[in-house]
């Protein structure tokens, strides 16, 4: 019984004599997870990286009669993308025609007036800082002409006023172009094209009129310079 008895008070000496253990620390909490990156940023409207500008094209006339303007351009981009989309293309233009037609080619028959609007597909490549496209569009084109004085004694439609206009024909585009964009505002374009379109041609007196149809096709070469507004 003694031997019970000393062995309880030499564990309970043991025990008074170790020291209270501290309580371990509380872990430390995870970091905070980093935020995304941003590698794009979403169009927020349909008009967000529009930008509007100004151009200039030479038309060159295939007929050696019509003369070959010099039209200022109003330019209009949205953001490039790779990719096909719908394409509208416009080019109109004025020129003087000759009397060719009517066996008077030194003598000025009138001014004619193109105004195509075609609608077709647009390839685009982008490769920054260039984009390149190629388009295609069809459609009709509204045309007007302006008869010349000095051509009427020659129509043979009597001594009464004689007048002049052009139907609405159709016309089709091909064209190319290629942009370089030099910052985030500024771009600049140059662009080629082949525009097919043979308007008729109406002379009217009275009762009397004559009709006859002229080559309108022409190449372009054009340049202009755009800025991002929104």
């Amino acid at each position: 019984m003694s031997r019970r008895l000393l062995a309880a008070a030499c564990m309970a000496a043991s025990l008074w004599s170790v020291p209270a253990r501290a309580q371990d620390p509380a872990p430390a909490p995870p970091p905070p997870p980093e935020a995304n990156k941003i590698t794009r940023v979403e169009r927020q409207r349909f008009w967000t990286g529009l930008a509007v500008g100004a151009g200039w094209e030479k038309v060159f006339t295939t007929a050696g009669h019509v003369s070959n303007p010099f039209p200022y351009r109003f330019l209009f981009r949205a953001p490039s993308k790779s990719g096909w989309a719908i394409s509208p293309l416009f080019g109109w233009f004025r020129a003087d025609v000759d009397a060719v037609a009517l066996a008077r080619p030194t003598t000025p028959m009138g001014r004619l007036t193109v105004r195509p609007v075609l609608v077709g597909v647009r390839r685009t490549w982008v490769q920054h800082p260039l984009s390149y496209d190629v388009a295609l569009a069809a459609g009709p084109s509204f045309n007007s002409f302006k008869v010349a004085d000095e051509i009427k004694p020659d129509l043979a439609l009597g001594s009464g006023a004689i007048t002049g206009d052009a139907n609405i024909s159709f016309a089709w585009r091909l064209q190319g172009s290629l942009w370089h964009d030099f910052n985030e505002k500024f771009a600049i374009r140059g662009n080629v094209a082949y525009a097919w379109c043979q308007p008729e041609i109406t002379f009217r007196s009275g009762a009397s009129g004559r009709r006859i149809t002229e080559n309108a096709n022409a190449v372009t070469i054009g340049a202009g310079l755009v800025y991002r507004i929104f």
